[in-house]
């Protein structure tokens, strides 16, 4: 059977297409990410997605008067999007060291030893949740543009019923963004709405891509150790049926065996000696033991590499839960509001967004401390004693915690997720109080 590869084909596919680099799978051996027209492709699609949209953005809640709803609604993409500009400075700027991470895991590891059910089930759970957080965003996204065709019938309805000397009123777009030119004119107020979805639409697909992307890599990494320590457990009797097969190639085995695993070794001592048994048992788990340190090192020159970039999320999540839960508490009265589904949805997103990477970073967390019982099932009581001593090396280094940190100042993990929504359920009480 062919080996799993592309583990992240999807996340690719999108971030080539988004203009955050061409990203190239490991086995083609090639890290250039903006060759020949293509950068100037990624320069022209930031310029005018991101820099234009979360520049008009940022602008909005301080132009003009407007309402606590309008202002809180524009403040929350504000942080949320502003913030994300340091998660895009990494995929920038750091690109090499997390292609190398990828190499690691999709080639490197799998020089040693390896379950190929286990990689090819995370590969669709990884799908499978990138493909539904997309799928979200394009609801939150929908809801948002409905609330706004809704509001714009009212709008028109009213229009409808004024007279020739009363003013209208201000006809306002879905989405809280400062537009430097009239767009009150059909002609005009439809084009900008299109472009106003476009740009939400490529700048919220790179939020999705990055935190799905970041998620997914973590939790290939929570398999592996997952894979390790399956490698730890049977190492004794992988080696043992390694040498079974040489016997059983003499027929020695085949002739005296009665399938007893104690009679096997037996016979295996007197086809091998003690120390070609023991030389290959020991080279069964320096295997285990280089496995278990590359993929240490792996993990944290990953925590090195996107330290701020998890620091962003908790900094953006935080502030983002808190300002929407503002804006849902003033909302609650009227349920059938199209703005406070939005306003819902997007609630829901960033619980989410903030949700996928903590999960996977507790996942890996418990997967790289479970190698220590994986040594005491390794049957070490079976093995000479100085090969206990590498073991015990091992069961050491693996009750050292392995975390994944935010800037060194939090771990991402379970707890991390409670504190983040304490936190911002904490600030909102505030906020509440003082506008009450």
């Amino acid at each position: 059977m062919v080996r799993p590869c592309r583990y992240f084909a999807i996340h690719f596919i999108l971030l080539r297409f988004l203009g955050l680099g061409w990203w190239h799978h490991p086995h083609e051996n090639e890290t250039r990410n903006y060759p020949g027209l293509y950068l100037y492709y990624s320069i022209l699609t930031q310029l005018v997605w991101v820099v234009g949209l979360v520049g008009l953005e940022t602008i909005d809640p301080f132009v003009g008067e407007k309402d606590m709803d309008r202002f809180m609604f524009s403040l929350s993409f504000v942080i949320t999007h502003d913030l994300t500009l340091i998660k895009l400075y990494i995929f920038y700027f750091r690109n090499v060291e997390i292609q190398d991470i990828v190499r690691t895991i999709e080639i490197d590891l799998y020089r040693y030893y390896q379950n190929d059910d286990k990689i090819r089930a995370t590969i669709r759970i990884s799908r499978i949740f990138t493909a539904a957080f997309l799928f979200f965003g394009w609801v939150t996204i929908g809801n948002a543009n409905i609330y706004g065709i809704v509001q714009d019938l009212r709008w028109k309805d009213i229009v409808k019923n004024l007279n020739e000397t009363t003013s209208k009123p201000l006809r306002t777009l879905p989405q809280p963004i400062f537009i430097p030119w009239p767009y009150q004119e059909d002609k005009h107020y439809i084009l900008t709405f299109i472009l106003e979805t476009m740009g939400l639409l490529w700048t919220g697909h790179i939020v999705m891509t990055i935190d799905t992307f970041i998620a997914s890599v973590i939790l290939h990494m929570s398999t592996q150790f997952a894979i390790l320590r399956e490698a730890i457990v049977t190492a004794y009797d992988r080696t043992m049926i390694a040498l079974s097969e040489g016997a059983l190639q003499s027929g020695v085995l085949c002739e005296n065996s009665n399938g007893n695993e104690e009679n096997n070794q037996i016979f295996l001592e007197s086809f091998y000696s003690k120390e070609h048994i023991e030389s290959v048992l020991e080279s069964t788990l320096l295997s285990c033991i280089r496995q278990h340190q590359l993929l240490i090192g792996c993990v944290e020159k990953f925590s090195k590499t996107y330290s701020y970039g998890f620091m962003t999320q908790l900094l953006s999540s935080m502030a983002g839960i808190c300002v929407v839960m503002v804006q849902v508490s003033q909302g609650a009265s009227s349920f059938k509001s199209v703005r406070l589904v939005t306003s819902l949805a997007f609630f829901f997103a960033m619980v989410i967004q903030l949700a996928i990477q903590c999960f996977t970073g507790n996942e890996l967390t418990i997967q790289a401390e479970r190698i220590a019982d994986a040594v005491m099932e390794s049957k070490w009581e079976k093995m000479p004693v100085r090969l206990r001593r590498l073991l015990l090396v091992t069961m050491m280094r693996a009750q050292r915690p392995l975390h994944l940190t935010a800037a060194g100042f939090a771990y991402i993990d379970n707890t991390c997720f409670l504190s983040i929504l304490k936190a911002a359920y904490s600030y909102y009480a505030v906020l509440s109080q003082k506008q009450g």
